[in-house]
């Protein structure tokens, strides 16, 4: 009988090909924290409907605390007194967009065939959210800088709208993941849905104007869509403080 071959002894500091590194599951890693550091895994706890009141709470106000930090940075192109009140005006800006398109989410999804739960459908409005607010929170220091450092609103409504659209970029990537249908198709119901989102959230962000400034006292604020808005604030002339947008 022949002896059996001995094994070799395993070198500590060499990984094995096969094994697969240490992932912290997503509930260790909290909503947010699943967010950022593993959406996908998120999207399946989404899909699979695993405790989702206690994440929706997570990302609406991890969310929340987001938009309020990136709005008083930004507001500080005006003023610590204009800053502390965007700061109160960007979660209200993000949480009422959320509202307000939860009902054409919960349709939009049906009628695409991927029909959602209610919990689902709250949750990834609060994801939606929750995404916008980290990527600006990340967004937060290089908007600081401007706002305190130049004088040209043209710049800073144009650096502010390009940061928020980059989160919205990455929220529809988020939504990619999702893929309740079996074969991943199904998600043009979600993505006409963002569409939504976005243009409600730039007339939200309208409604509730100024934000880079202190509202005018002598005169009302008049009804108008975010586009003639946007188109004004491009014609502003620098640090008039009572017409900021």
């Amino acid at each position: 009988m022949t002896a059996p071959l001995a094994q070799p002894i395993p070198d500590p500091n060499v990984v094995p090909p096969d094994v697969p590194p240490h992932i912290v599951p997503d509930q260790d890693r909290g909503a947010l924290g699943s967010m950022l550091k593993t959406p996908t895994a998120l999207a399946r706890r989404i899909r699979e409907d695993r405790d989702l009141p206690m994440v929706a709470l997570q990302l609406l106000l991890g969310g929340l605390l987001c938009h309020a930090a990136y709005g008083f940075a930004m507001a500080l192109f005006d003023s610590a007194g204009t800053a502390a009140m965007t700061a109160w005006k960007a979660p209200v800006i993000a949480v009422g967009s959320a509202l307000l398109c939860l009902p054409s989410l919960y349709v939009f999804s049906g009628v695409g065939g991927m029909p959602i739960s209610l919990i689902q459908t709250v949750t990834l409005g609060c994801s939606a959210l929750a995404m916008t607010g980290l990527l600006l929170l990340g967004m937060t220091p290089v908007s600081w800088l401007f706002s305190v450092s130049t004088n040209s609103l043209r710049f800073v409504v144009i650096m502010n709208v390009v940061a928020w659209a980059v989160s919205i970029g990455f929220v529809f990537r988020f939504f990619r993941n999702l893929q309740f249908a079996p074969d991943g198709k199904k998600t043009a119901g979600i993505k006409w849905w963002l569409c939504v989102y976005v243009v409600v959230s730039l007339q939200r962000a309208t409604v509730m104007r100024p934000l880079l400034g202190r509202p005018p006292v002598d005169a009302p604020r008049p009804k108008t869509f975010f586009l003639a808005h946007f188109t004004h604030c491009m014609k502003e002339a620098p640090r008039d403080a009572s017409r900021h947008p």
